[in-house]
């Protein structure tokens, strides 16, 4: 209808349907990085995943999706989800009346979507935040179990039960470290990139 009127006044097709884009992704953003975060119950992390995610694919697993670690934190991944969908940035669609996948809010969105990731410094923003947030996750990890560690390490004698327990919270420790490096690898190309273009 949008895409219509804009024909009828004389626009040609192709520049209407790129300014609707233009629009729609102008309008996402501003929904995304909207500086009042009290109203509303999702990160810029969580949108900004979802709009990667749905940039590529027509839809998303929705338990799949819940999975994530940046859906982890927080409220709920269910909440959030539905708060995104009551923004419109997303529709989500049930099958046997239980929530099954996930679509851009809009049609056009998914063409928006698109735009916003072909935006290399918006991207490497919105990833760098993204990196902040995993980091933070997996050094809170490595927090608790250097807590437990010390805690076991308290035990007097080291009683032959809490060994294998020993043994996972060091392994776990150090995929959560390996994991970090990783991340702030990343963050560092993301940086040169923040250094380098407009």
């Amino acid at each position: 209808e949008f895409l219509a009127r804009r024909i009828k006044t004389g626009e040609t097709p192709d520049k209407a349907a790129h300014e609707i884009i233009d629009q729609s992704a102008s309008e996402i953003l501003k929904l995304i990085l909207d500086v009042d975060r009290t109203s509303r119950t999702w990160t810029p992390e969580q949108a900004w995943l979802l709009i990667k995610s749905l940039a590529t694919t027509p839809s998303l697993r929705y338990n799949e999706l819940l999975l994530s670690d940046v859906f982890k934190t927080g409220p709920s991944g269910e909440s959030t989800l539905h708060a995104l969908e009551q923004a419109e940035l997303i529709t989500i669609v049930s099958e046997n009346g239980r929530p099954h996948s996930i679509r851009p809010g809009k049609p056009v969105y998914q063409a928006a979507f698109r735009q916003l990731t072909e935006d290399h410094v918006l991207k490497a923003r919105l990833d760098l935040m993204m990196l902040a947030q995993l980091i933070k996750i997996e050094n809170q990890g490595i927090e608790k179990a250097e807590g437990e560690l010390a805690l076991l390490g308290g035990l007097p004698g080291q009683p032959r039960e809490v060994r294998d327990r020993v043994r996972w919270l060091l392994g776990k420790m150090q995929k959560a470290q390996g994991a970090v490096e990783g991340y702030e690898r990343e963050s560092a190309v993301l940086k040169m990139v923040l250094q380098k273009e407009y």
